[in-house]
This record gives structure tokens, sequence and C-alpha cells, in this order.
């Protein structure tokens, strides 16, 4: 018989005033100030053969050279090895930008932050097993209604950010419960939900965990012995509905707190299981990359590139006067990505040494019957869907934002329709977007990381 033992933690992660904001490429002020606190949460598991862990950050998301340097913080102060850590972002639009890698190229805060961060997450692993309990555990899903399409196709064809009702969602909340065996008292509550973190548009300047933050904090209140964690569903084509004022983030926190407190209330005594296994795998694999042009193909791109920079630079300096210009801030966020991969396209052809795809991986954690798989970048719904539905598990939770940052992955179907998350936000390398079979590649993988997770548990 496998206890399973478990332990949950939190931990304050607002930075200070003065950080320039994620989310929004628009938004170039830094933040004036704090609406409602960031956090962490940590929730650490073992059976006593295997031992791996959950973490949730209210930011937006983190590459993969982060995730390394996360995981590797918590095996250092946890004793958790890093490759059964899965780290995860609920992608609030109302955090600051956060960068992790070591390098001089960040500035001051955003380093210093980026060091706050990593041990603050770790620390939170340290106290979650430091607190670890045997408990029982749980599962359920709950309706929630504010999730809404966001790929609005106009009459003339063209796809918008907007509302799109007749569009895919994913209108419902997966709850996991933990209780303590020595009292009985729920110890947390994990929830998915897939639907950005959007709520507030670019024009906020304050420090926000968006909708996921007041549903913790409600969630919370109903269950005062628990802690929280929230997961971002795959909501890449999702946005909540209404927007733009708090008074829609405490709407939505109210409408799934309630869920996720109706889902962890109907789990009934009988459902809950303490004799629990648990494992954890990761698959690795390419995101495959459109066709690759030719050099004199590269060049020519980056002429149009460094072009259409220059035009910017210069409508910047004509309408500063003699004041300076910072051509890292004056370009536009797609200007600058489209210039950077031509010049990397341009490099990787001159010197032979091609390396065509984006590394990436996915991460499944099972407890039990029940799995949690991890997915990079921001993730279409039916791509989620697809996951949970060919997994071998009974009950199967898609996340996204977890374990690196590559950008949008769209589901082949969309791809010929263009519109933002396709044409500007896909994911890509040296300005390349990813192929369109990319969606069937990113589900065979989770399938494949699932599926060696089911075979370790020997259902």
């Amino acid at each position: 018989m496998s206890k399973l033992i478990a332990g949950i933690a939190r931990a304050n992660v607002t930075p200070p005033a003065g950080m320039i904001m994620s989310g929004y490429a628009s938004r170039k002020t830094p933040a004036e100030g704090v609406h409602d606190e960031l956090h962490t949460v940590a929730l650490y598991l073992t059976n006593g053969e295997t031992e791996a862990a959950l973490i949730t950050t209210d930011v937006i998301g983190i590459n993969a050279e982060g995730t390394t340097r996360v995981r590797e913080a918590c095996e250092i102060a946890a004793g958790v090895p890093a490759g059964n850590v899965l780290v995860a972002f609920s992608h609030t639009h109302g955090g600051p930008q956060t960068d992790l890698r070591r390098s001089d190229s960040v500035d001051e805060l955003k380093r210093a932050y980026g060091t706050i961060l990593v041990h603050k997450m770790a620390g939170a692993l340290s106290e979650a097993k430091h607190n670890a309990a045997p408990v029982r555990m749980g599962y359920s899903r709950r309706d929630c209604f504010f999730a809404m399409n966001r790929r609005e196709r106009r009459e003339d064809g063209v796809v918008i950010l907007g509302v799109n009702p007749d569009g895919p969602t994913a209108r419902f909340t997966d709850v996991i419960r933990l209780d303590r065996l020595d009292t009985g008292n729920p110890m947390g509550l994990i929830f998915s939900y897939a639907s950005h973190g959007t709520t507030m548009g670019g024009d906020n300047l304050l420090y926000t965990a968006d909708y996921p933050g007041p549903t913790k904090s409600f969630v919370e209140r109903q269950f005062p012995t628990a802690v929280s964690s929230f997961m971002a569903g795959c909501s890449g084509d999702i946005n909540p509905y209404p927007r733009s004022e708090f008074k829609h983030v405490e709407r939505h926190g109210r409408e799934l707190g309630c869920a996720v407190t109706q889902a962890a209330m109907d789990i009934a005594d009988k459902d809950m299981l303490e004799d629990v296994r648990i494992a954890t795998a990761r698959h690795e694999f390419k995101f495959p990359l459109e066709e690759m042009p030719s050099l004199d193909e590269a060049r020519e791109r980056l002429k149009e590139a460094q072009a259409a920079a220059e035009k910017e630079i210069a409508k910047a300096q004509e309408s500063g006067g003699d004041k300076p210009v910072d051509e890292k801030k004056v370009l536009n966020w797609l200007t600058e990505r489209t210039l950077r991969g031509t010049e990397a396209l341009v490099k990787m052809l001159e010197s032979g040494k091609a390396d065509w795809g984006i590394p990436a991986e996915t991460q499944a954690l099972a407890i039990g019957d029940c799995a949690i798989v991890g997915m990079p970048g921001e993730i279409f719904v039916n791509i989620g869907k697809a996951v949970a539905e060919k997994s071998p598990f009974a009950r199967t939770i898609a996340i996204s934002h977890a374990n690196g940052a590559v950008g949008y992955v769209p589901t082949a179907d969309q791809v010929p329709l263009g519109g933002y998350e396709v044409k500007m936000a896909r994911a890509s390398k040296y300005g390349i977007f990813i192929a369109s079979e990319s969606d069937q590649v990113l589900i065979n993988s989770a399938l494949t990381a699932l599926q060696e997770c089911h075979d370790a548990l020997q259902f």
C-alpha cells in the first residue's frame, strides 16, 4: 500500500513598483503600484518512492533556460530531483517582465527580481516538504462560463482579437483536493481553468494576478485550512469576458471560486483515496519549422527587416527632437522580433550548421488515476482537449505555460485563417514560424509522457 504524502506552501513574489509590466507590448510605462499581491505556490508529493513537485506562479511565464534554473534551485533547496519538478505559470498580464537568463544583458532590476523569484519558488517547495503529511486525494469538475474564444472572424474573413461565441472553449474547472489524514481538514486545492489572464488591459499599471488571484482568495475563505493553486489550462485562443475593469476581475474570481468550491464539496468521502502512487515523466521533442529559405532569400529578408527598423527609429528621432533615442524601446515588438530572427537566420545559414526546430518538452505528473500534463507556450484550447481525450488516464488536466514559453501553438485548422496568434505571435525561430503540423507533434509528445507515467504505475 502506497501512502500519499503531500505538503503545500506559498510565498509572496510581488515586485517593487517601477518594473516594466508584461503581456502588452504597447505598455512602456513602469508599474505604479499593487492592486493585489502575486504569489508562488509549491506542492510537494511523495509516496515514499518517488518525490515530485508542482510549482505555480503568478507571472506571465519563463523560457526553458529559466525553467532549468528554477528546477536546479528546487533540487538544492528541497532535495526533489530537478527532472521531477513541473514549473507552471498563471500567465497574468498584470505582472512584471520576467527574464531568468544568467546574462549581463538583462537589466539590473529585472535580474535582481529574477533571482529573488527563483529562490522564492525553491523556498516555497522547501517549506512544503518540511510541512508534508499523509493525505488522501479526490478529483472533481464543475462548469464555469466566463471563458470566451477570442478569434473573431469579420465579414471580410479577417481574424481579429475579439469575441467569438461560437468558437471552441473549455468552460470547466478541474479540481484536485488533498485532505490531511490526521485532522481530516483540506490541505490543498489544485485547480485549472482555460482562459488568458487578460481581464485587465494594457492601460493598467497596477500589479495584479488577474482573475486567479481573487479565485484563490475566495476558495481559501471557504476552506481556511487549505492553500489553493491555480494552473492555466490551454487558452491560447481564449480570453475572459467581459474585460477591462477590476470589477470584472473580481466577478470572474467569484465565479470561478464558486465553481472550485462546489467541485471540492462534490467529492464524496468514499471517493477520497489514500492508496495513491505517483509518477513523473518528461518527453523532449522539437517543434518543426516551416520550409528553410535559401541564404539569398534570408539575406533579402534581413534587408527588409533592417529597413523597417530604420524607418521606425527615424520616426522616433524626428518626433523626439534632440533627445537621444533608445532603439530597444522605440522599435515595435514585432519589428524587433523579426529583425533579431532574420539576423540569426542569416548567421545560421552562413555557418552551414542548421538547427531547424525549436527544442521543447512536455511533462506529466500522475497522482493515482489523475494526471496533470504540462505543455510549453500558449496552446490552443482544442490541443488540450485532444490530449485529455486520448490520454490513458481516467482524468487528465492539460495545462499550458509550463516548463518554457515558446510562443503560440495553434491548431492546424486555424493556421490558414491567420490572425494575431498565427501571423504575429506564433512560436518561431530565426523568424520562421513553426509548421502547421506542430499541434499534432505537441499532442503526441504529451501523450508519450502520459503513457510513460501510466506504464510506471502499472494500471
